[in-house]
């Protein structure tokens, strides 16, 4: 008896705190419902990430190490490896701004730790407030400044006075946007987005602000900077009928189709049938010339509050090819390599060249 009430307790606990799923009287055995939590995803998608860093693999690396930063937006290690990504291959603006991030949240734990070890910070002293008010009137007097030079066209003088304005004073709207719009006019688009990332990130940012940000990190193509914005602001603007527009659209915008050259039709004794020939623009001159990959696209990911598709998980290459022959509206090709598990009919090509 004293075994059944332990049970009976025990299972009503795990049920209450989510750990297990109700089930009629019938199911006397409940079953466990596995939850995965934003920081446990965002780790496994790190590790993966940096695996396929390790590889040089830079494309899936991008991919997850982005992913990672969706599901945790201050995992500084994510930052940092998507910095030395994007030095590597180039795109110096993509690797500034996730480098500017790792020294940001840096800071932040710095001095969260050097608050906790101070005695009595409960309670601010005279001091403390006349520092605060002299840090917004300096931040005041470079920010007038570098309008005056704006005015003027002097930008690179403007930058340096605003930037520092914004360093003093951190939480200032006009400050922020007027930086961000400032950096955004000079093509400096992803230091732009950092600026509007932390004015979008404020309590009271009014929703024409916000909507300008957003509208900004999908024109940059930095959607994964604007979605937990999105998800964070929700409750304040979820009546407005703009921010449900901007929702939709910030959906429909960021999931493209499925970009692929053609089909696999049939394969066969190591070579495949594939749905394009002379009349897609194959020509004779690309036999045993032309490399292609096939793959299997990845799997839809779905917002578990909308129920709405927000990306899908990697594609998975099953193979690399060559065109061998060309017809009117197929070709054949060798099969190169093989990967994962296998080519099969109906998995999609892509031209090895062509970036997605």
């Amino acid at each position: 008896m004293r075994w059944k009430r332990f049970r009976t307790a025990y299972l009503l606990t795990m049920i209450i705190t989510g750990s297990l799923s109700p089930v009629s009287s019938a199911n006397r055995f409940p079953v466990p419902v596995l939850k995965t939590h934003p920081a446990d995803q965002a780790i496994s998608a790190y590790e993966k990430g940096y695996d396929y860093y390790r590889k040089g693999l830079f494309k899936k690396a991008e991919d997850y190490l982005t992913e990672a930063i969706k599901h945790e937006p201050n995992l500084i290690k994510a930052h940092y490896w998507l910095g030395k990504l994007y030095r590597e291959t180039g795109q110096l603006e993509s690797a500034i701004y996730h480098w500017e991030e790792v020294e940001r949240l840096n800071d932040l734990i710095r001095d969260r730790r050097i608050a906790l070890s101070v005695k009595n910070n409960e309670y601010p002293a005279r001091a403390q407030t006349l520092r605060a008010v002299k840090l917004r009137n300096d931040a005041r007097k470079l920010f007038e400044k570098g309008i005056y030079l704006l005015d003027r066209g002097h930008w690179d003088g403007a930058e340096v006075e605003l930037r520092e304005a914004v360093r003093l004073y951190p939480a200032n709207h006009k400050y922020l946007i007027t930086l961000a719009r400032m950096l955004w006019d000079k093509e400096e688009k992803a230091a732009s987005i950092k600026f509007y990332r932390d004015l979008l990130s404020l309590r009271d940012v009014s929703y024409e602000d916000f909507r300008e940000g957003v509208d900004r990190m999908l024109a940059a193509d930095m959607d994964y900077v604007a979605a937990p914005l999105i998800h964070e602001q929700k409750n304040r603007f979820m009546t407005n009928p703009g921010f449900n527009e901007l929702c939709q659209r910030f959906s429909s915008e960021r999931i493209p189709d499925i970009v692929s050259a053609g089909r696999i039709v049939q394969k066969l004794n190591g070579q495949v049938v594939i749905n394009i020939g002379f009349n897609d623009g194959i020509g004779l001159s690309d036999e045993y010339s032309l490399n292609l990959r096939s793959f299997k696209p990845g799997k839809p990911i779905f917002d578990p509050d909308s129920g709405k598709m927000i990306g899908r998980t990697a594609d998975e290459p099953t193979a690399d090819l060559m065109v061998t022959k060309v017809n009117r509206d197929s070709s054949w090709a060798l099969i190169k390599k093989e990967m994962g598990s296998g080519v099969k009919a109906g998995d999609l090509i892509e031209i090895k060249k062509a970036i997605r």
